[in-house]
């Protein structure tokens, strides 16, 4: 475990909390992703965007309203980097419908694990950290990993496999926005600006395309707006109050196994023995990776 100073009047949560609150965070993005790939059948993505970030949104404001009073609940000097951040995981949620549009939870899951490799590939190109030869290696591994799960489909640039690259690498230039942005700001500034970037840019896509839903879609996308919303804020408070960072953040590879369960039980899909494969190179690779950057940092302190 990974021991940070505490600051006064800082809150740390105990390591068994912060694991459990990052598995139940984890699943519920899981889960919404399973909501957006069902919704698809039947709703414009854009209408379905639109409707679950503007329950964020107001979920968000509720919380920096009651967290930071009424008069400082929106105040930020950093607003055009969290607006520019919005406009990165807007463009990355948006891939993400089209992609799991197009492919299994399975799959989907395989290709957006390349996030902490792009981590590695940006840090060393915008911030000029060194590249050990391991993590090298690791990174090579990674991109094998893709290439086995896309197999032959990759040589025909299947746009579903294309846009959930797009989703692991606008993840990670998210990422380091984030840290650009760094870790003295609210944790719900950085959703309610993602959320007011995703309204505003889809809302009229959503009035061109709008379709009444049934008394039970409108409480599904509720439903998983709340859900996303609620999963942001707990992997915000995870990372803000942990000081087992590096325990914590792979268990973003836990999204796989819901990922398999999900698709199975909703969408009947049964992952194949070449994306199992495949997923255990790309999964293998991001978790050395994100040990090795972590080491990294600590060592550089």
């Amino acid at each position: 475990m990974t021991n940070h100073p505490q600051n006064k009047g800082e809150v740390i949560i105990a390591p068994a909390l912060a694991i459990g609150l990052a598995l139940f965070s984890y699943f519920l993005f899981t889960a919404g992703d399973t909501m957006a790939k069902w919704l698809q059948g039947g709703y414009h993505p854009a209408q379905i965007i639109v409707t679950i970030n503007l329950v964020g949104l107001l979920v968000m404001s509720g919380i920096a309203v009651h967290t930071r009073g009424i008069k400082q609940a929106f105040q930020s000097k950093k607003w055009p980097l969290h607006l520019a951040r919005g406009v990165v995981i807007g463009t990355s949620t948006m891939l993400v419908f089209y992609a799991l549009r197009h492919m299994p939870l399975s799959d989907f899951y395989s290709i957006v694990f390349l996030n902490p490799i792009w981590v590695a590939l940006l840090s060393r190109i915008l911030l000029a950290e060194k590249i050990p030869p391991s993590r090298i290696v690791a990174i090579i591994i990674g991109f094998l990993g893709v290439l086995v799960i896309a197999g032959p489909e990759f040589a025909t640039l299947n746009l579903g496999f294309l846009a959930a690259l797009g989703v692991s690498f606008l993840g990670a230039c998210g990422a380091l926005l984030a840290r650009h942005i760094g870790g003295d700001e609210a944790p719900a500034t950085f959703g309610i600006a993602t959320h007011t970037v995703m309204v505003t840019f889809n809302i009229p896509a959503a009035i061109g395309h709008y379709t009444a839903p049934s008394f039970t879609d409108a409480g599904l996308m509720v439903l998983y707006g709340c859900m996303i919303a609620g999963a942001m804020t707990g992997i915000s408070y995870v990372f803000a109050r942990s000081r087992s960072v590096s325990q914590v953040a792979p268990l973003q590879y836990t999204q796989m196994l819901w990922g398999i369960l999900l698709g199975w039980l909703v969408f009947n899909n049964i992952p194949s023995e070449r994306t199992l494969a495949g997923s255990l190179l790309v999964i293998a690779a991001g978790f050395y990776v994100m040990r090795s950057l972590h080491r990294g940092r600590l060592m550089n302190r």
